[in-house]
């Protein structure tokens, strides 16, 4: 048996002897001989092999074990094994190695969290250990009633009497046969991808076609680049097939002897190459202008030096902006490779999403930008080094009308150890750069409140301060029940207009309660006490949708808050955060993250996938990143949650509330859908935490009708979710590939 070194290879932070915490969504640790030197002894390679370790979360943290192995041709997502987990805790599990290992690689989880990992074996099977072990698999596999009692030789000679020996031998070996993960990238490309690229000759004739054929100026700064990679960059660029681009090189006086010989001989073969030398390095912005102002084209788009693009990516914006030529900016969808040419992480991006990117620099590459516009903003900020491209978008993106995104996989991010594609983490100043790009646009833009980074690098809290402080209508309809809440029972309103008004300190709300006439005198004394006034739904017939349009009707503030009365205030500002993101124009709806009592997430947004609204990554650990930051920071969905929805009231009246025809479900998706169809986004608002007892006082069912309704009225209309790639899993909606299909 062997003891392995844990180390820590990525997104792990520890926090005492054993216990580390996951910053992101792919925290790994490599497993290695604790005497150093190869990886592992020559005898492990090839055959069955147990591996325990002793991996448990903390708090709300789940385990989803992951083992990559490296047979040479290093870790790949299609060989990833998903580790099973005891009841009991920790990981004991069968795996079947190459021929030869490389290297081992354990993923403990999936998402941010705490957990406890400080011991994990390997222990070689041969003949019959292997042979005994795999058996004990099969037969724990099996129901209960074939198990059998004995000693494990006679329940399997029991087994084999009563199957044919062909399929006892298929289930004796799938038994212990290695568990893929869920969904695989690489299947990803070769199902969709790949059958769906252009041939030469078609892109050739499209191109023919093109009635737009502008120019693209491709800016790229160069500093000591390793050769292969920045070759790797240079032939991605040369093999477009889209051939109307100039490429703008900047080499910032790299010390490197391979770079000068490099450039000048493309500079000599390629008349589409424009070269400028740096006499003394100036870094990323300086050598960045320097290649900006040899740019001649029409459009502007920026590779690093050590990136690749695949053969249609040109071509693929360009037929974009022909079918739509009034599109200002446009942006891709992008993934990463590794220093062996293996991609993976890809970023299936949001349509566009303004709120989104002022919580993270998600359009990033590849874009392509109007020399136009570009001249009106200016060049790169010296003051935002590190962050110079986030501070450029948010500038371009305040004179783009019309932006466009075309959801392709068209840049290919080259992970060096040390770049900011491995780890934001590793290049700390880029963080601050961003801060001060972010704070420059709030006061471009309504002000600024603050900016602060969020636990995850690369994402960001933005507030502007508040232009006005108009009276905010809390409207809760309520059944004035009990309910328990953390083993203890209590009277759902009344604790709920507890946390209100202990708790929140915006000072000009009301609250309006709409009742069904039958609150106990308990429940009343409460609603005196806490300041509330009630209105009564006086019909026989539950209709939350009707008692929240008579809460509207009796409230009088300009701002409409509907909130359950299974919510409990924990963020004391959250109007002000939500109110800060209401007075953006163009914004219609904004809720907040609420967590279920277990601290898990409950809303982070709401997604609509064939006419069928659900809530994304539901039960995730409150720590959650989400997918490149989809929970930590402010982000555009088509719809929130009613269980806590902040609107104008000018805006809720014009589209005359909710729909009282969705008398359970639905209500609050389809006012959210009908604000979107008047050209107003909905906003998850990050910032605020509120618990949410989830329906403590009904059953969580949707009718039938209330189901066909909403698909008559919308299945046509939103044939597709913009904020949410048609390539993840839809029911339940978790930001991961569809694991059915890849």
């Amino acid at each position: 048996m062997i003891a392995c070194r844990i180390e820590p290879k990525g997104q792990i932070e520890p926090e005492g002897e054993g216990v580390w915490r996951s910053t992101g969504s792919d925290p790994q640790f490599r497993l290695t001989h604790p005497r150093g030197g190869r990886l592992f002894p020559f005898r492990l390679a090839g055959g069955w092999v147990r591996i325990r370790a002793d991996l448990e979360g903390l708090g709300h943290t789940k385990p989803v074990p992951l083992l990559y192995v490296d047979d040479g041709s290093g870790f790949r997502e299609d060989e990833a094994v998903r580790l099973e987990l005891r009841e009991d805790g920790g990981i004991d599990d069968l795996v079947r190695l190459p021929r030869r290992v490389r290297g081992l690689r354990l993923d403990p989880l999936a998402a941010s969290g705490r957990f406890r990992l400080s011991r994990a074996t390997l222990e070689p099977l041969r003949g019959p250990a292997a042979a005994l072990a795999v058996a004990r698999r099969l037969l724990a596999r099996l129901p209960e009633a074939e198990r059998g009692g004995g000693a494990l030789l006679g329940r399997l000679a029991r087994l084999a009497v009563s199957r044919p020996p062909a399929a006892l031998w298929q289930a004796f070996w799938d038994s212990a046969r290695p568990r893929p993960a869920a969904a695989s990238y690489a299947a990803w490309i070769e199902t969709i991808e790949r059958p769906a690229l252009p041939s030469p000759e078609a892109m050739r004739a499209a191109i023919a076609g093109f009635r737009v054929r502008p120019r693209i100026s491709i800016v790229m700064p160069v500093y000591n680049t390793p050769k292969p990679y920045l070759e790797a960059a240079l032939a991605s660029i040369r093999a477009q097939a889209y051939p109307d681009w100039e490429l703008c090189l900047c080499d910032d006086a790299s010390s490197a002897p391979h770079i000068a010989p490099m450039l000048d001989a493309l500079a000599a073969e390629e008349p589409r190459v424009r070269l400028h030398r740096r006499s003394k390095n100036g870094g990323i912005v300086a050598a960045s202008n320097d290649a900006l102002a040899l740019a001649t084209g029409d459009w502007l788009t920026l590779i690093d030096h050590d990136d690749a693009i695949p053969p249609h990516a040109f071509h693929a914006l360009i037929a974009a902006l022909n079918a739509d030529p009034q599109i200002d900016f446009l942006y891709s969808d992008e993934d990463k490779i590794t220093v062996g040419g293996e991609r993976y992480e890809p970023f299936f991006k949001p349509d566009w999403s303004p709120e989104t990117l002022e919580a993270c620099m998600y359009t990033a590459h590849l874009a392509l930008y109007r020399m136009d516009i570009v001249a009106r903003i200016g060049a790169f900020r010296a003051e935002c080094e590190g962050a110079q491209d986030y501070d450029f978008v948010l500038r371009y993106t305040e004179h783009a009308a019309c932006v466009h995104h075309v959801p392709e996989v068209l840049y290919h991010w080259r992970a060096i150890p040390g770049s900011t594609a491995q780890a934001m983490d590793n290049k700390g100043y880029v963080v601050a750069a961003a801060v001060r790009a972010l704070e420059d646009r709030a006061r471009r833009t309504g002000g600024l409140a603050s900016v602060r980074p969020t636990a995850f690098a690369g994402s960001f809290h933005l507030r502007r301060p508040l232009k006005e402080r108009p009276l905010v209508s809390i409207v809760i309809p309520t059944a004035g029940r009990d309910s328990e809440v953390r083993g203890r029972t209590v009277d759902l309103l009344a604790a709920c207009l507890a946390s209100i008004r202990e708790r929140t300190t915006y000072e000009a709300i009301e609250i309006v309660a709409v009742d069904n006439g039958d609150l106990r005198p308990t429940t009343k004394d409460a609603l005196e006490r806490y300041g509330a006034r009630s209105v009564t739904w006086d019909q026989p017939v539950f209709n939350v949708a009707a008692k929240m349009n008579l809460g509207a009707r009796a409230a009088t503030g300009e701002v409409l808050v509907f909130l359950n009365d299974d919510i409990e205030i924990i963020s004391p500002d959250w109007i002000e955060a939500m109110l800060a993101l209401l007075q953006i124009p163009g914004v219609g709806a904004v809720g907040p993250k609420l967590l279920f009592e277990t601290g898990e997430l409950q809303h982070v947004g709401v997604t609509v996938i064939d006419a069928t609204p659900d809530h994304p990554r539901r039960s995730y650990p409150r720590e959650d990143p989400g997918h490149f930051f989809s929970t930590a920071g402010n982000r555009n969905y088509l719809a929130v949650t009613g269980a806590c929805v902040m609107v104008r009231r000018a805006e809720f009246e014009a589209i005359q509330g909710f729909d009282e025809g969705f008398a359970v479900n639905y209500n609050d998706v389809d006012l959210c859908l009908r604000l979107w169809e008047r050209g107003l986004r909905s906003v998850y608002c990050a910032e605020v935490e509120l618990y949410h007892y989830e329906s403590r006082n009904r059953a969580r069912t949707v009718a039938a009708d209330e189901q066909a309704r909403f698909r008559a009225r919308w299945a046509e209309a939103i044939p597709r979710d913009p904020y949410y790639s048609e390539w993840f899993e839809a029911l339940p909606p978790t930001f991961e590939l569809d694991p059915a299909r890849f």
